[in-house]
């Protein structure tokens, strides 16, 4: 690692940061959001777990009570009984306290912005805490962009030139639908910046070993604490973190005969596995404080043998081809991974493309049986954003491979900014707006659908909604994004925005989901009368930091 690698990775955060701060929407975008943030609020005011204490956390229960699976939360048991907490992992909550923290002290400073937010209304529930909601909001602008600031640092350490890394680094942000997740409030993000941030220790452990000095131990215990974060985060991450673990101990064995007599495998693999394993007991104790057993996370009943019954083959063509969620059109730069797997093995050095093909492996498996492949109301396949960075990788090394191919660099560019074409509207043009619009279209497009009840008639559409091009994000969100740029209300006609013969119209459900309301800055402003110039400050200002850092990173002076 050269300085210049560091300042031109540290610019990329910085530039990214400012483009994910100026769209993020702050306040969570779904139940299950809310969900996760009254975690972290209940662990703040009263030590616990259990969900309560707020207007927000008392109307999730009460919803609860009337539906057993209701807002994933579930009864404890034993001397919990009568208490209630989140089925999602508990690291995301854990990881949200400092952010928390920040948000309540900031409160103090502007009362009448909480006064006005509480006097407001969201899903007919009162709300509260408004600057604790957005500080953790902020959470994943910040993890996001520090995933690219690690692919630029990751990618040179496997070869790929500094420009290149560059690319990859900023690509990644811009033209792939991590933005749209960097910029929402559900976990995926999180488990994926642990997880990637462990792999780029090791990258940094294998880069020691290959200069022959011993591996830091900071960077030992890093790893281990990033794969408990992880794991703690998103339960699913554990076959990736197995692989994971894999490649380290292959790094530290076949290192054995660079170090010699400084190779010491079994303290190594102690200092990143004991954190790893410390994790996985917290996850095992509060399982059984909570609920009675080690192995109950609180899923129960709702990840059952009906809940994989979706076809394999069609849930890997959904999350690859399908017009709404596939990978190919939501990042389509992955295809020159191709260019710079086939360059790594041109020099010998296949770790990376085997890495990628078993990390790939584990993270797809758990989905393509699973019903909701799709993610859900969420921009582009967001269960198989753990294996984007890593793509990402091949694909910074694959740049340097482009100019021996023929027309090679217009392919990359034609694929970067189609990447970036099929995310703006992600990030501009709220996935629960164009969701709400689409299922409301799908029922006049296939009013009658087989299912036991209503909820499961509108589950089958909303797949259908993923399959069919006249539906389907981003197309769609561009379309929406037309008629709002041109300040023709909130009426969609179904017969411009989703090609129906229909002479109806839809409107957004919900004031959050309607105009440009979804974005912090814009609802600070119109609905709590805040002033939207400090988020216009701070992202210009990151902005202006971010490119001055690139520029010099850049410098083939500076090495």
């Amino acid at each position: 690692m050269q300085p210049g690698d560091r300042i031109l990775a540290r610019g990329v955060f910085l530039l990214l940061l400012a483009v994910y701060t100026a769209t993020f929407v702050g306040l969570p975008d779904n139940p299950d959001a809310e969900v996760e943030f009254q975690t972290t609020s209940s662990l703040v005011r009263e030590f616990d777990l259990a969900l309560g204490g707020t207007p927000e956390a008392e109307a999730l229960l009460a919803h609860r009570a009337g539906n057993q699976a209701g807002f994933n939360v579930r009864e404890g048991v034993g001397d919990n009984q009568g208490r209630y907490y989140s089925w999602f992992g508990v690291g995301q909550a854990l990881v949200g306290v400092p952010f928390y923290l920040a948000g309540q002290t900031v409160s103090g400073l502007f009362p009448k912005i909480e006064e006005r937010h509480r006097s407001t209304r969201h899903y007919g529930v009162a709300r509260s805490e408004y600057f604790e909601h957005l500080f953790v909001g902020w959470r994943n602008p910040l993890l996001g962009a520090m995933t690219a600031w690690l692919i630029v640092i990751s990618a040179r350490r496997v070869g790929a030139r500094r420009l290149s890394a560059f690319v990859g680094g900023l690509s990644y942000g811009l033209c792939t639908f991590a933005w749209p997740q960097a910029r929402s409030t559900l976990s995926d993000v999180q488990a994926t910046f642990f997880l990637f941030l462990a792999l780029h220790l090791a990258f940094s452990v294998r880069e020691q070993i290959a200069r022959k000095i011993s591996p830091s131990p900071i960077a030992l215990v890093g790893f281990g604490l990033s794969l408990a974060l992880a794991f703690l985060t998103r339960l699913v991450t554990a076959p990736a973190i197995l692989v994971v673990v894999l490649f380290l101990v292959i790094v530290l064995v076949s290192g054995r005969g660079k170090l010699g007599s400084r190779s010491l495998v079994a303290r190594d693999l102690a200092l990143a596995l004991t954190p790893a394993l410390a994790g996985l007991g917290v996850f095992l104790w509060i399982n059984q404080m909570r609920f009675g057993h080690p192995l109950e996370s609180g899923y129960g009943a709702a990840v059952n043998r009906a809940f994989f019954s979706y076809p394999p083959h069609r849930g890997l063509a959904g999350l690859l081809l399908s017009p709404g969620k596939g990978l190919f059109w939501l990042a389509p730069a992955v295809l020159l991974a191709v260019f710079g797997g086939l360059r790594l093995v041109a020099r010998g050095d296949r770790s990376l493309p085997w890495l990628l093909l078993f990390f790939g492996t584990a993270v797809f498996l758990p989905i393509l049986p699973a019903q909701t492949w799709h993610g859900a109301w969420t921009y582009g396949p967001r269960y198989i954003l753990p294996v984007l960075p890593v793509l990402w990788l091949l694909v910074a090394v694959g740049m340097d491979a482009l100019p021996s191919f023929h027309y090679g660099r217009t392919l990359a560019g034609v694929l970067l900014v189609l990447g970036l074409l099929t995310n703006v509207p992600g990030a501009l043009v709220d996935h629960m707006t164009h969701q709400d619009l689409a299922l409301q279209a799908a029922r006049t497009a296939w009013p009658n659908v087989e299912g036991e009840d209503a909820r499961a008639q509108d589950d089958a559409r909303f797949d259908m909604i993923q399959w069919d091009w006249r539906f389907a994000a981003p197309w769609a969100h561009w379309r929406i994004l037309r008629r709002r740029l041109a300040d023709l209300g909130e009426e969609f006609p179904l017969s411009e925005i989703f090609y129906l013969e229909s002479d109806a119209s839809v409107r957004p459900a919900h004031e959050r989901d309607r105009g440009f309301r979804h974005l912090a800055w814009i609802d600070l402003r119109e609905r709590l009368g805040g002033e939207v110039w400090p988020g216009v400050l701070i992202s210009l200002a990151l902005a202006a930091w971010g490119l001055g850092a690139i520029f010099s990173g850049l410098d083939p002076t500076l090495n």
